[in-house]
């Protein structure tokens, strides 16, 4: 925020006004100190006794002393303590509370914010401006800042910074009594960053050639963003100041000033007088419309000019702005010089235009980028903080949820819902109503009578493929013939795929069914282990075991396959090579058609070391449960299997799964782990169809995992943590175009609103039509969040 103080001298009074904001004001009338201006004249005497030698500025200025022995530095220095001393009482004037009081409120505000608080002074007459206004303790976030009582023009808004190095004229002026080469040191120390035109006049070279080419140079349309000059210069209202530009020859602003309007027009951000007494041409050249102008108000010495350049620049280059380079020039001139160049710090000022931003010279190659794309302490924090919350397990849980709930309500509401030709999964659920019409007292394990029934039924219809969700490891020994017989006749008569399940031991090997059971080499085996959010790839790693849900997709591609009459499909029999080794040498030689995502990305494989799932395959619970598979209690299916099944009445095209249908007692481990919290999203589609239950089988989660490897629907999670990432440089890049602009709060936190609404159904539609999932609420909070500081600060400039 910036307020404006514009300062009158009339008579012997003084008019403070203080304007900021949408109009606010505040003025008052102070009495001017009688003696302040006579203690001025004192210093200035001191200060020119001093520096008598070697100063920019022509000889006869008014105020200089004959020589006489004295000890001007002890002068100088009381001098300057009675003025300073005179000075700020002036200004602690109890009729200046109010005014002071505002500029505190607002320089704590400031700090508070983290953002500094210019003051921009005007004085009115020159006479005023040539007292130190700059040492005026109103707060360290007060940045007290020239401007000139009278603009004439509006400054350009400030253009991006030209790619590459800043390009900077040099104008070395009359060089009579003085020495430019310090000056040419320094510019040239600094040439990674500057590109350095130097212009000065050459023995010989006639004056009026000098000034056109002056002129010219000035104007070049390839433009320049820093204009500098050295050499003498003094004051000359009628003139606008005049600057000597060789032996005997002067050239004033006035004359300049058509081409430096046409640079400024090119790009022209900043320029430096580091030469005499420059109020008059720092005003003009304000007012002309130039940003800032940086200039010293009394005579300068030459030595001090040229430490003071050394001092800038290193601060410049260091990519500070123009504002605090030079604060931090004149703070080394009083810290670290004040015995050598006593009162040195108090004669630089920069004056700019109300309108302007402070000039900054920017990185150049791959510094230019790492510099401006390097985070703030914020946005650091911002990102920090986001990315370990996308990490954390529980958190990617809830938000996957959340997510597939609303793509399952927008499938809905969108009715991009599918309505084609019915799942060919079929689930047989053994459920508590079919232990109770069957006389089974124990569920656990669970009777194998029960599941030969199921198997001898499903055969006589001719099933495709059926899956048992049983672990079938331990004998049963009044049972396990009657299953066996079932299982050998759906092999022999249909040539029907079994595909059963295993798990893993505590010794980390795996189950197999009891050898009275089936012979093992008759049937495919799959890993029953369930991520539940997640599809289970599968992993070429010799240890591990096809996920169950392949070994079904793959049986029932196979049997695809063959009723299609291809060749040298591999089918189940009693006789000949392990059905499990015919299957894998087929797949050498012949694509099954399924996913590649149905294989373990080395993204996911890696993440997993730190309990991630990057790049693991979603189970699309989006999906309603009638579109993935039907249902049928097993009670229903032995009772009356012409209903139960209908409209079926062959199921030949079928794959069936037989599952634990909502026991307690179902589960490998442990009783109830067959049993899953119902996801977000299955309960919207049950709520939709009056469902009223609370739990989500493990053979349902399968069905929706086959379905997807059969209809080659996998849905690829985008990591939350990389979004984030995205959207913190997207926040970065935003960030840094709204720094070339000054947009209103309003406009922004609607174009905000717009772009997180628009990505949003983006991201919905995307989920189904190309089946990738973009998370939402984390990038969309990184991008407010980085937005957040630019809306405080537009909402605090309309203010």
């Amino acid at each position: 925020m910036s307020y404006r103080l514009t300062i009158h001298k009339i008579d012997q009074s003084c008019l403070f006004d203080l304007t900021w904001g949408q109009g606010q004001r505040l003025t008052v009338t102070v009495p001017f100190p009688p003696a302040l201006l006579g203690l001025y004249g004192a210093w200035q005497r001191a200060y020119l006794g001093y520096y008598k030698h070697g100063l920019r500025g022509r000889g006869g200025v008014a105020g200089q002393v004959a020589m006489v022995e004295v000890d001007w530095h002890s002068q100088l220095k009381q001098a300057e303590a009675r003025m300073l001393s005179e000075f700020h009482t002036w200004l602690k004037d109890g009729k200046l509370y109010d005014l002071r009081a505002e500029l505190a409120a607002a320089s704590q505000t400031a700090e508070r914010d983290g953002t500094p608080l210019e003051l921009f002074i005007a004085c009115d007459p020159i006479d005023i401006a040539r007292l130190p206004w700059e040492t005026w303790e109103l707060g360290q976030q007060v940045q007290i800042v020239r401007s000139p009582p009278n603009i004439r023009a509006t400054t350009v808004n400030r253009q991006s910074f030209r790619r590459g190095k800043a390009r900077v004229l040099a104008i070395l002026g009359d060089e009579t009594g003085l020495n430019f080469t310090g000056e040419r040191h320094a510019l040239n120390a600094r040439n990674r960053l500057l590109e350095i035109h130097y212009l000065g006049w050459q023995p010989g070279e006639d004056t009026h050639d000098l000034k056109q080419r002056i002129g010219r140079t000035i104007a070049d349309p390839r433009g320049w963003d820093v204009l500098f000059f050295a050499g003498h210069s003094n004051e000359s209202a009628l003139l606008d100041g005049q600057v000597a530009i060789a032996p005997n020859t002067a050239l004033s602003i006035k004359e300049l000033a058509p081409a430096l309007q046409e640079a400024q027009r090119h790009g022209l951000q900043f320029a430096l007088f580091n030469s005499c007494s420059g109020l008059d041409i720092a005003q003009a050249l304000i007012s002309l419309g130039l940003s800032q102008v940086a200039i010293m108000r009394e005579p300068i010495h030459n030595q001090v000019a040229q430490t003071f350049l050394v001092q800038l620049l290193q601060h410049l280059t260091q990519f500070d702005d123009v504002q605090v380079a030079l604060r931090q020039a004149s703070d080394y001139l009083k810290v670290k010089q004040e015995l050598t160049y006593p009162s040195a710090y108090l004669v630089p000022s920069l004056f700019r235009h109300p309108d302007s931003v402070p000039y900054r010279i920017q990185p150049v190659g791959w510094r230019s980028l790492a510099r401006r794309w390097r985070p703030t302490a914020y946005e650091a924090v911002t990102v920090g903080a986001l990315c370990l919350l996308s990490l954390v397990p529980s958190v990617q849980d809830w938000l996957l949820d959340q997510r597939v709930l609303a793509q399952a309500m927008y499938r809905d509401r969108t009715e991009q819902v599918a309505t084609d030709s019915p799942s060919p999964i079929l689930l047989v659920q053994i459920d508590p109503d079919t232990f109770t019409r069957l006389g089974i007292n124990n569920p656990r394990p669970i009777n194998r009578a029960l599941l030969a029934d199921l198997i001898t039924e499903l055969s006589e219809r001719q099933a495709a493929v059926i899956g048992l969700d049983y672990i079938l490891d331990l004998p049963q020994p009044a049972h396990d013939a009657a299953l066996n017989q079932a299982l050998n006749q759906a092999i022999d008569q249909n040539q029907t795929w079994p595909v059963l399940i295993s798990s893993r031991n505590r010794d980390f090997s795996w189950t197999t069914p009891y050898p009275t059971v089936i012979d093992l080499d008759r049937i495919l085996q799959g890993n029953a282990f369930l991520p539940f959010r997640h599809v289970l790839p599968r992993e070429a790693h010799p240890d591990a075991k096809t996920p169950f849900s392949y070994q079904l997709a793959t049986a029932w591609r196979l049997h695809q396959r063959a009723m299609q009459g291809e060749p040298n499909i591999p089918r189940p029999s009693l006789s000949g090579p392990a059905l499990e080794t015919q299957v894998q040498a087929y797949e050498r030689d012949t694509a099954l058609g399924l996913s590649p995502w149905a294989e373990v990305h080395p993204l996911t494989y890696l993440s997993a070391r730190w309990g991630q799932h990057w790049l693991q395959p979603l189970i699309d619970f989006s999906i309603p449960p009638a579109q993935v598979y039907r249902t049928v209690p097993a009670w229903q299916l032995l009772e009356d299997p012409a209903t139960a099944l209908l409209p079926l009445s062959r199921l030949d095209n079928t794959l069936v799964m037989i599952v634990p249908g909502y026991y307690d007692a179902a589960g490998i481990g442990r009783e109830g782990d067959d049993n899953f919290p119902q996801p977000p999203a299955i309960g919207y589609w049950r709520n939709r169809t009056g469902q009223r239950l609370l739990d989500f089988t493990g053979g349902e989660t399968h069905a929706y995992i086959t379905h997807h490897l059969i209809h080659n629907r996998l849905v690829i999670p985008i990591p939350d943590l990389w979004l984030v990432l995205a959207a913190a440089a997207i926040g970065k890049a935003l960030t840094l175009y709204l720094r070339q602009r000054s947009p209103r709060r309003t406009t922004l936190a609607a174009c905000l609103a717009v772009a997180t609404v628009g990505y949003g159904v983006l991201a919905l539609q995307v989920y189904l039509s190309a089946a990738v999932l973009l998370p939402w609420l984390l990038p969309s909070l990184t991008l407010g969040l980085y937005s957040l500081p630019k809306l405080k600060e537009a909402s605090y400039e309309q203010s």
